[in-house]
């Protein structure tokens, strides 16, 4: 199902544009891992991030980016889970361990140039968007965990 969601997300075609970086766009996709994750544990967090990611390069959406992103998105969500007694928005900082990921590989991909780490506005671009996928997730995760405690 997270893999799934991970896939819509990823050929959505009205993701908001990362105001920092100049034709990049904030990559909701990369919460969905997460969440997987800190609701479910390290193992479908893990899933999520190689399964949706696996076939989302496979969609209309995919590109030599998102192939790179297979392993870093596994990651964060492995990680996710991992940390079990963490509180929710701690554990929702794992996506900064993509965006780290997913920069390193771009680099040695040379997808993207080795003075990029020396952009400030790359930075922020970054912050910004771990920004909004950590409160994304954490509002998520909180939503979910409110309804589910409902029932």
């Amino acid at each position: 199902l997270f893999s799934l969601l991970y896939i819509l997300i990823g050929n959505a075609r009205s993701i908001h544009e990362n105001p920092f970086v100049p034709g990049a766009v904030i990559a909701v996709n990369m919460i969905v891992p997460v969440i997987a994750g800190i609701l479910f544990g390290r193992r479908v967090g893990f899933l999520s991030g190689l399964l949706g990611t696996t076939l989302n390069f496979l969609s209309p959406a995919g590109s030599i980016f998102e192939a790179l992103s297979i392993v870093p998105h596994a990651t964060m969500g492995f990680a996710a889970g991992f940390f079990k007694k963490t509180p929710t928005p701690i554990r929702a900082t794992t996506i900064v361990i993509g965006h780290v990921l997913n920069t390193l590989i771009y680099i040695l991909w040379a997808l993207i140039p080795q003075d990029t780490l020396l952009n400030p506005q790359f930075w922020s671009g970054i912050v910004f968007e771990s920004f909004v996928g950590i409160v994304g997730v954490t509002m998520i995760v909180s939503i979910y965990r409110l309804g589910v405690s409902k029932n």
